[in-house]
């Protein structure tokens, strides 16, 4: 009780100054969250229109930000009863060819509308999720809203995104895209299982982005950790390093005889990293991402966005909940 009176009182004092802040004219940037709010609060009231819908608003970000982008926006919709019109990607950062070009190979990659309806099929007014949250007399009619994100909302109930079917579409593609032999339900491979690292350097450091930075040591220990209970189970395994980090970066893994990926670009490795038989995430919306559309194990690293409840928690310091491997190792089947 406590707690939700707490809640309430932030949310009722947030609610008062970005609403002086709308009637001075001041710019509403960092109140994203908060109009967010406004508008699933609204909802949960039966405040707005029943045949409004959502989609996926501008957001100039990267591959990995602008797919939780439209898959949290996707699950969310889902869950509060709207329908869901998908938006090709109309940015992508991080440009590998022209940037439009980039953008339309990357749809075409991952095929996130794949079962859903396009926005070329939604005849409702659209409207951005900051203009619609702070003018309520649109409310009472339908329109297709444009949402920035809605990985809060999702982070609070973290299996919604994990149960899209999106993820089980993109990874029987990606294996047949590289030739990936997986175990099936017919018994296990005899080849070693395929442990992909996903290292995050190049758009992060220790002095310029600490909070999102893992040091090779945390690193390695978790390496050390997977290891030692493959081995127990007597399963055979090697490890494979994803990343863009120089060779003096990485000096670290290929000193233990790890190999580094010869992943030339952004979809290669997330092909890899989706297709692995155990998938070790970094900090990143591009690794969450590969994390939600892998199905073999999936030793998670603490961040922004929420653990799955079928994903290894892993601490700060790079040890892991060995109760979790193990039970992932059983739903898996493997037994050597």
């Amino acid at each position: 009780m406590t707690t939700r009176l707490a809640d309430e009182a932030r949310y009722g004092a947030r609610h008062a100054w970005v609403s002086l802040k709308k009637r001075l004219g001041i710019p509403l940037k960092s109140d994203k969250a908060h109009l967010c709010e406004r508008i699933v609060r609204a909802i949960a009231r039966g405040c707005i229109h029943k045949d409004s819908a959502f989609t996926a608003g501008f957001r100039p970000d990267g591959l990995g930000a602008v797919m939780i982008q439209r898959l949290s926006v996707q699950a969310a919709a889902g869950d509060m009863g709207f329908r869901y019109f998908h938006k090709p990607f109309d940015f992508v950062g991080h440009w590998e060819m022209e940037r439009d070009a980039w953008a339309r190979h990357c749809e075409a990659e991952f095929e996130l509308g794949h079962g859903v309806p396009g926005i070329e099929g939604c005849d409702l007014p659209y409207i951005e999720f900051y203009d619609f949250a702070v003018n309520q007399r649109l409310w009472n009619t339908p329109h297709l809203i444009g949402f920035r994100e809605m990985f809060r909302y999702c982070n609070a109930r973290p299996h919604l995104i994990d149960d899209l079917a999106w993820g089980d579409h993109y990874r029987e593609r990606a294996a047949l895209l590289i030739g990936s032999e997986r175990m099936t339900s017919k018994g296990p491979s005899q080849r070693p299982r395929r442990v992909a690292v996903h290292v995050r350097r190049g758009d992060v450091s220790r002095s310029d982005t600490a909070h999102r930075f893992t040091p090779n040591s945390r690193i390695l220990a978790t390496i050390d950790e997977v290891r030692g209970l493959l081995d127990a189970r007597g399963v055979s395994h090697e490890i494979e390093i994803y990343s863009n980090g120089t060779p003096e970066e990485l000096a670290d893994f290929t000193e233990r005889g790890y190999r580094i990926a010869d992943a030339p670009g952004a979809i290669e490795s997330f092909r890899g990293l989706v297709t692995a038989d155990v998938l070790v995430m970094a900090k990143s919306a591009f690794s969450y991402v590969a994390g939600l559309s892998a199905d073999g194990v999936v030793v998670y690293e603490p961040q922004g966005y929420a653990r799955a409840p079928r994903w290894v928690a892993r601490s700060e310091a790079g040890a892991i909940d060995s109760g979790q491997f193990e039970a992932a190792l059983a739903r898996v089947g493997w037994t050597g």
